[in-house]
């Protein structure tokens, strides 16, 4: 429709209702009557299809229109293919739009949502367009008003009204009416984080007040156990009653149980003139509820017998409901509400001597806060894993299938994963009608009075018990996500019959307790005590009492998904140093290598708990999973034993807010590899996944290849030459580690300095860092106090000094190599690799082999005598520098990964050279004359100042380096097509 023909239909409604004006103002006239006679015709013009006269799919009209009593829905839902854009709330003409209610009652919709963000409130009369990202404040209801019109202004203003055109939204015009003013952004705080604000506030109000009533009846003990057995119940009590209250306010909202049931709790404490004890009233209340439902929540606990402050109760529930009250919990997500309260698990109560105050978890502190995984991400692995072993199976062949979380936190995968169960189960029955138990007294499928389907409680109840497993060291993360689960076997309930204990226990499906360590840590480390073994909670998988032994005794689990806890090497050591041992001793690893973190552990514990034939295991972690040493074991633990089905790189992209690691996703099966291809999955910006390539799985556990390259490349041919690796003849090693409190660096001195001003001491030594090696040459070096003739040992010594004390070729530790040979003995600190022939090691002055480097000749003698003696530096140097090798070390390494570690050096393929041959000996003399040449050339150039004569000497040294280039290609047999690879690269 033309911008005339929108304006003459505009001008047509303005007109009649200025014709009748009286009539539609008065109260006669209802809000259902000016929906259809002004509101559907004001958007047909706008080109939205109001009456679905497509006859689209619920999931796929443009506008899905409520009717009748839309309490907790908006009345309009505009969308985009499929997608929310934003909502519309009508009003009767009579009312008043500045309302406050109505005006709150509208913004929350959008703002609960946090995926709409324009929502307009209207009655024809009056036009107000709010930015619903702003937190709705019933003192200031107007915050977020973009504009407002009357209908006489309408069409002066045709622009305005065009913004919401199905043709200007499909072209993004909503997000340029969000507010840019500094106000705004200042008061733009999204639901999640407004309710984590009012969930933490009140945890630290109810700590406190728990802890000044209820004291002296936690000091039986000792000071010190005293505090801790207060520490525990404050949590745990805390947890509990705010559990209770939220899950009780969503099961109102969701019109489960009866509206308004706490507040009428804190309307009878009123009444009785505030002197009643509110939490009796509420414990009696929980009672009667949990003979409804069952389940944990509701059951008596330790927080029962505590005394607890009636006003500080009251205020609390006074704050859930409206006006006061801006989140509506019929429309914040189960899954939403997982991921505050995720974040909520990241901080703790801590009482000290004077005050009980809430802070950070010393593990999330040092690991910069708690990463809750986007749905989508979920939603992906869920769909990979779970979608794809239930799929064509029946209900009965689905009752055997367990899904595990190993650290499920507060159960958002395991959420995803059940309502991907029900979903399949809904669309089984759907297409299989005559296998539900349709007529009998627990129906399967349940038809509401609309004619929408869902699967009854019962069945919902019977999916979750058989199929939905998890474990978390975190007590209070095991009891939310007991409640998420339940919400989600609740979600679509109404009416519920009383006292028939609906909900299933999950006290076996959920368990706490830590998934890496079995009990037999406290055979093989001592010294534990109580509280030690508190903290580290053991978990014993295979029993049958307290952990999942009847599942083990059948092979495992079907499915192994989840988010595992990112914990560095250094971090395990500060704060579970007991663990780490246990981890690094235990047989029952295989994957721990080097400096690792905890997620390795995870990832190898996940894929032993797979069931022995087709079970699937997905989890995202680290990117640098697939290209660092530290992983390398794992990597060749998968490779060797599991069928990779997808590696999903999403290193672009930044997936974990305020996070800075980079993350991939990998899909494993349970099956011998045999050639099998594995899919490399890419996402775009709008978070779709898309298959980039496929790769035969042998290909990442090729030869001189130690990481996963998952670019599409194709490989070079000459692997299967005579080649042997740089480890062979040379021992590569990283420099010295200093530490800033223990050396003094003597400043930067000026070549020409050197000899004259060099200090003469035998305590100084020259040294050098990485970025003073450039390809051929050292820059610059510094002096390095190592000690004092009062204090000769200012530092510790290297692993091996005897490195620094011969001939050797240094290596900067990042980006392209860049070589340079070092006859001066510099001392090295940790950003360069030392490169030395094993024959150098032989002749170093003072003899004085350290007894791990003579253990290192004696395992290394046959290659030191094939390979070493008669290759030199020169020839080394021509190598490392080539083109060549920086593309063969990206192979390694794997081309995101910018270090050079030692391992993946080692592995650099060298030409063996047989010099009885005449051509092959040849060859290798011509790259160590062009090798010295250009050390002599660099050193020219290094003393020259910028003029014509540098100027020649740096062409001179392209040729020389091309000419190397060249015969460093020749030499290891690279064809032409190999080398436009190479050269592209």
């Amino acid at each position: 429709m033309g911008r005339n023909q929108i304006h003459s239909r505009l001008k047509s409604l303005v007109r009649k209702f200025e014709a009748n004006k009286y009539h539609y103002l008065s109260k006669k006239y209802l809000e259902e009557e000016v929906k259809i006679d002004f509101i559907n015709p004001l958007f047909e013009a706008l080109g939205w299809d109001i009456r679905n006269t497509k006859g689209l799919s619920p999931y796929e009209r443009d506008v899905v229109v409520e009717k009748g009593e839309t309490l907790g829905r908006p009345d309009y839902n505009f969308r985009i293919d499929g997608q929310t854009k934003f909502y519309v709330e009508a009003k009767a003409p009579h009312e008043p739009l500045h309302k406050i209610n109505h005006v709150l009652q509208a913004k929350s919709y959008a703002w609960n949502t946090k995926n709409v963000f324009i929502v307009l409130l209207t009655d024809f009369e009056e036009f107000r367009l709010f930015d619903a990202t702003i937190k709705p404040d019933p003192k200031n209801p107007a915050q977020g008003l973009i504009f407002e019109l009357t209908y006489d202004q309408y069409l002066e203003n045709m622009d305005k009204l065009m913004l919401l055109s199905k043709e200007e939204v499909e072209k993004g015009s909503l997000d340029k009416l969000l507010l840019k003013d500094r106000e705004s952004k200042r008061l733009r705080i999204p639901v999640d984080k407004a309710f984590l604000e009012d969930l933490s506030k009140w945890r630290e109000e109810l700590a406190k007040d728990i802890y000044k009533r209820n004291i002296k009846e936690l000091e039986d003990r000792s000071d010190e156990k005293r505090v801790k057995i207060q520490v525990k119940i404050l949590n745990e009590a805390v947890q509990k009653i705010l559990d209770r209250l939220i899950f009780i306010r969503i099961a109102e909202d969701r019109k489960i149980i009866e509206p308004k049931s706490l507040l009428d709790e804190v309307e009878w404490w009123k009444a009785g003139g505030k002197r009643r004890d509110l939490h009796i009233r509420l414990k009696d209340r929980f009672i009667g509820w949990n003979q409804d439902f069952n389940g944990e929540i509701l059951k008596t606990g330790p927080c029962d017998v505590l005394d607890i402050d009636s006003h500080l109760l009251a205020k609390i529930i006074d704050g859930l409901y409206f006006p006061k009250c801006p989140y509506r919990f019929d429309v914040i997500g189960v899954e939403l509400l997982g991921s505050i309260y995720e974040r909520y698990l990241g901080k703790t109560i801590r009482v000290t001597p004077k005050r009980v105050k809430i802070e950070e978890k010393p593990e999330v502190r040092k690991a910069g806060g708690v990463y809750y995984t986007p749905q989508y991400i979920v939603d992906y692995i869920v769909k990979n894993t779970v979608g794809k072993i239930i799929k064509g199976k029946t209900p009965k062949q689905i009752k055997k299938i367990k899904i595990l979380d190993p650290a499920c936190g507060s159960g958002s995968f395991l959420l995803t994963a059940f309502r991907i169960l029900i979903d399949y189960h809904l669309d089984y029955y759907e297409k299989h009608p005559e296998e539900t138990s349709q007529g009998t007294l627990f129906p399967d499928v349940i038809v509401d009075y609309e004619g929408n389907k869902r699967l009854s409680i019962e069945k919902k109840a019977q999916i979750l018990k058989n199929s939905i497993f998890g474990v978390d060291i975190d007590p209070q993360a095991v009891e939310i996500a007991m409640m998420s689960l339940y919400l989600k076997c609740l979600d679509g309930e109404k009416d519920l019959p009383q006292k028939k204990e609906l909900l299933p226990s999950l006290a076996k499906n959920i368990r706490c307790g830590n998934s890496l360590i079995s009990y037999d840590i406290f055979d093989q480390l001592t010294l534990f005590d109580d509280e030690e073994k508190e903290q580290i909670n053991p978990f014993d998988w295979n029993s049958r009492s307290t952990g999942f032994g009847e599942i083990m005794e059948k092979g495992g689990f079907d499915v192994v998904i989840g988010n595992p806890p990112y914990i560095n090497a250094k971090t395990l050591v500060e704060l579970f140093e007991m663990q780490r041992k246990y981890l690094d001793s235990s047989n029952k690893h295989e994957t721990l290598y080097q400096k690792w973190d905890i997620y390795i552990a995870f990832m190898e514990k996940g894929l032993k708990l797979l069931r022995k034939e087709g079970g699937l295991f997905s989890m995202i972690i680290p990117f640098p999973y697939i290209n660092q040493m530290y992983a390398k074991k794992s990597r060749e633990f998968i490779c060797n034993n599991y069928t990779m089905l997808s590696i999903t790189d999403l290193s672009k992209w930044k997936i974990f807010q305020d996070a800075h690691v980079k993350n991939c996703i990998i899909v494993v099966k349970k099956r011998k590899p045999k050639n099998n291809q594995i899919d490399v999955i890419k996402m775009d910006k709008e978070n779709n996944f898309y298959l980039h390539s496929k790769l035969p799985q042998n290909i990442l556990m090729q030869k001189n290849t130690s990481v996963w390259d998952i670019e599409e490349s194709k490989k070079l041919t000459f692997f299967d030459k005579k080649f042997i690796n740089l480890g062979d003849c040379c021992f590569v090693s990283k420099g010295m580690v200093l530490n800033a409190d223990e050396f003094k660096a003597k400043g930067k001195f000026k070549k020409k300095d050197l000899i004259s001003n060099a200090p003469s001491s035998i305590y100084i030594k020259k040294y050098v860092e990485g970025k003073d090696i450039d390809r051929y040459i050292i820059l610059r070096h510094r002096y390095l106090e190592w000690g004092t003739e009062r204090v000769p040992k200012l530092i510790s010594r290297p692993t091996f000094p005897e490195l620094y004390e011969c001939p050797k070729i240094l290596v900067n530790k990042l980006g392209s190599i860049k070589a340079a040979l070092d006859h001066e003995r510099f001392y090295c600190e940790q950003t360069i690799r030392v490169v030395v022939l094993f024959k150098y090691l032989h002749n170093v002055e003072n003899k004085s082999i350290t007894n791990s480097l003579k253990r290192y000749y004696r395992l290394e003698r046959k290659k030191l005598e094939a390979h070493s003696e008669k290759i030199n530096y020169s020839f080394l140097l021509g190598l490392l520098n080539s083109k060549l090798a920086i593309y063969l070390l990206n192979q390694i390494r794997g081309r995101k990964n910018i270090d050079i570690n030692p391992e993946y050096l080692k592995q650099l393929p060298i030409p063996t050279i047989d010099f009885n041959n005449p051509e092959e000996k040849a060859m290798h003399d011509k790259i160590v004359k062009l090798v010295d040449k250009m050390l002599e050339l660099n050193k020219k150039k290094s003393a020259l100042l910028p003029g014509s004569k540098r100027e020649k000497i740096e062409r001179e040294i392209k040729i020389t380096d091309e000419k190397i280039d060249e015969l460093v290609y020749e030499l290891y047999g690279i064809t032409e097509e190999e080398r436009k690879i190479i050269e592209k690269e």
